[in-house]
């Protein structure tokens, strides 16, 4: 009777074990998908995160067209006769010329093949120093031939090689290959005529919106469009940056237009402002190059 009850006990335990164990596996599985799609959402975070890190590897961000021209603190460029010139971030119109250069590493494209020769002494050499210390050096890139026993380079066109320590990585950039070449001469200390027009008049512009509005003068922008082909009447679109977002945080956008006629006068047709805008809208907005 006892061996009866011993082997009913032992069926009625393994079966009720068996349904747990059913009963169970589904929690099992939201228990495991939980915790894995928490690690892919941390790993997701935490590459986002790292694009955004300063002390990240610079040719790093530059595979992963994340460079930002605030991460730069100066550039030098300096030709082989000893001919150099320093663009610094502290300077507001130098400032442009470093937002030029790191818009072009950005759009830049990877150049797979090999890296042929580096020369010591280049026809120009960019010197990039970065808000984290480290210190990178662009060149044009080389190709070189043998010809009477004699070694002659001549520069690839549109390529340069991006050093950073002993690591090189070759790219294709014809505006900063152009500019590496003649264009950093060219650079002007101030606005150009051009520029100084467009500010006279947006300033002009802007005066009649009222006070409010005297904070927004940073990358003024404006467009002139005659009215019906008729040149004693015109449309005025403008559009500049708060100065406040200068110093920290978000900028603001301000845009508007006015109808502008020796008949009829000045009319304000349409004020908007934007409130925090992208980073991209901002340098689109300052953007004079492209």
């Amino acid at each position: 009777m006892k061996k009866t009850l011993y082997v009913l006990f032992g069926i009625l335990f393994l079966v009720n074990n068996t349904v747990f164990a059913k009963q169970e596996a589904p929690k099992q599985d939201f228990f495991n998908k939980y915790f894995f799609d928490v690690h892919l959402i941390n790993s997701a975070s935490q590459i986002a995160e790292a694009k955004k890190n300063p002390n990240q590897r610079f040719l790093e961000r530059l595979m992963t067209h994340s460079l930002q021209y605030n991460d730069v603190q100066s550039i030098n460029v300096e030709s082989n006769s000893g001919l150099q010139r320093l663009f610094s971030i502290n300077d507001g119109f130098q400032e442009r010329v470093l937002r030029k250069v790191v818009y072009w590493l950005n759009n830049s494209d990877r150049v797979n093949e090999k890296i042929e020769v580096s020369l010591d002494n280049p026809s120009n050499k960019l010197t990039l120093k970065m808000a984290n210390n480290e210190v990178i050096t662009i060149e044009p890139a080389y190709t070189c031939v043998v010809h009477n026993k004699r070694e002659i380079c001549t520069t690839k066109e549109g390529e340069l090689i991006v050093s950073e320590n002993r690591q090189k990585v070759r790219l294709k950039s014809q505006s900063l290959y152009d500019w590496l070449n003649v264009g950093w001469r060219k650079e002007v200390d101030g606005l150009t005529k051009e520029e100084l027009l467009e500010e006279a008049l947006f300033t002009r512009y802007l005066y009649h919106l009222g006070p409010s509005y005297s904070d927004f003068f940073m990358c003024p922008k404006i467009n002139i469009e005659p009215i019906n082909g008729d040149p004693r009447r015109h449309l005025i679109f403008g559009s500049a940056l708060n100065y406040l977002g200068h110093h920290g945080g978000d900028y603001d956008k301000l845009t508007f237009s006015i109808s502008d006629s020796n008949l009829t006068g000045l009319k304000v047709t349409n004020v908007k402002i934007e409130k925090h805008i992208s980073q991209e809208e901002s340098e689109k907005q300052c953007r004079t190059f492209d």
